[in-house]
């Protein structure tokens, strides 16, 4: 059943468009050097949310650190101990909405007057995360189903912890203090988000831990540090590059923009593709 859950999550493939809300560097990058940029966990908007996902944790090992003798308690407190500063790890994140004309999206992502939603196939951005061996699924917002998830994932490397001591290969297998916590926390910690987000509909694409000397990996200005983010690569030998549709967001000259990107499109190839005018009746200008 634990094992259920945890592969469930991953597994789960998008049915619908979807959306990355963006400014114009944002459609430039994209469409121009066919790349998106991951920012790292610690840098998004909201701090709490890995940090919310480590206190989930702390709070399972706890429930069974009652119940449990001392061997037992032994594994499980080397698990709670091996999580400590685990947030500070090179994980990036892309999101996407399958919203794909969002007043609360434009509000947040668009830069005023302007701003845009770029429509992905689900199938696609699929195609990407595996073959960078990323990961893609759907974030979580109900209370109930995180803690499931969390109680899974510390029941099960619990119990792989509990085998490596029995057939005593806990000092030669090099794992970590606390066994595979942290690489399956890594996977699962930034798709857990505050109930009061569900309205987002979000999908995260998922980095593995990175180096910061990785040549994709690098730094922007951020309102008051530098933010870390790594340029995930839209297209390789193997991946072509695909987009559905560019929705223009609010703004206070609609022809032009949906104009000008629609130039923009044709530029580099993408004739094809739909260029259409927000329905929300949102201004900021």
């Amino acid at each position: 059943m634990k094992r259920t859950i945890l592969n469930e999550v991953l597994s789960r493939k998008p049915e619908v468009l979807l959306y990355h809300y963006t400014r114009q560097s944002g459609l430039l990058g994209i469409i121009g050097k066919k790349e998106i940029w991951a920012t790292h966990t610690q840098y998004l908007n909201d701090r709490r949310e890995y940090l919310h996902a480590l206190g989930v944790v702390r709070e399972e090992i706890d429930k069974l650190l009652v119940s449990s003798g001392q061997e037992s308690r032994t594994i499980l407190e080397e698990m709670k101990n091996g999580i400590s500063g685990i947030e500070r790890m090179n994980v990036c994140v892309c999101s996407f909405s399958e919203d794909r004309d969002s007043l609360a999206q434009w509000r947040a992502y668009s830069s005023g007057a302007s701003g845009f939603a770029i429509g992905f196939p689900g199938d696609f951005l699929a195609e990407v995360a595996e073959g960078k061996q990323w990961y893609l699924a759907p974030c979580i917002y109900e209370p109930d189903q995180q803690r499931a998830l969390i109680r899974a994932l510390v029941e099960e490397v619990f119990e792989q912890n509990v085998e490596r001591r029995d057939r005593n290969e806990a000092e030669q297998d090099h794992l970590p203090l606390g066994g595979s916590l942290c690489a399956y926390l890594h996977r699962y910690a930034p798709l857990l988000k505050d109930y009061s987000f569900r309205g987002e509909k979000e999908w995260r694409v998922i980095s593995r831990p990175l180096f910061c000397e990785h040549e994709l990996f690098d730094f922007r200005e951020g309102n008051s540090m530098l933010i870390p983010y790594y340029r995930l690569p839209l297209i390789d030998k193997n991946q072509n590059f695909r987009i559905h549709e560019v929705v223009v967001g609010p703004t206070p000259n609609e022809q032009q923009p949906q104009r000008s990107v629609k130039s923009f499109l044709v530029r580099h190839g993408y004739e094809e593709v739909p260029v259409v005018l927000s329905g929300v009746p949102y201004r900021n200008w």
